[in-house]
């Protein structure tokens, strides 16, 4: 099996749009818990319970527009906007990580970079060995 058979932009468009998507749901969901353990009890509040609610929000848009690009595109014009996509996310996350990192937030810690960085990883590589056509 070829790495083109494994990364297949479609899958990976998928894969990381349903991440996305329930991972979206779930901090809205549970987004009381999420401002509790960024900044402690004392900060919780409507604003901050509001921002992870957009950032939730931020994630389940993510994730319809992975699985509409799955579902819509085809062939290279897919595969030009998985590497686009896959790598503007990892940016995201990246300076994610670096600003709100002054800002008192406390960050769930590196180990949350690594399974975004994997899934868009797979996403921005398939894109790439697809980029020419089928």
């Amino acid at each position: 099996m070829d790495a083109k058979t494994i990364f297949q932009p479609k899958i990976w468009y998928i894969i990381c749009g349903a991440m996305a998507l329930i991972g979206g749901i779930e901090n809205n969901i549970n987004a009381e818990s999420w401002a509790d353990s960024a900044w402690g009890a004392d900060g919780v509040n409507d604003q901050s319970i509001a921002m992870e609610k957009l950032f939730g929000l931020f994630m389940a848009g993510f994730g319809a527009m992975g699985l509409a690009c799955a579902f819509v595109l085809s062939g290279s014009s897919q595969a030009k906007f998985a590497m686009a996509n896959g790598s503007i996310m990892m940016a995201f996350f990246l300076v994610m990580f670096v600003v709100l990192g002054d800002t008192g937030y406390e960050m769930p810690g590196v180990v949350w970079l690594v399974p975004p960085f994997l899934f868009l990883g797979g996403l921005t590589t398939a894109g790439y060995l697809h980029k020419d056509g089928e």
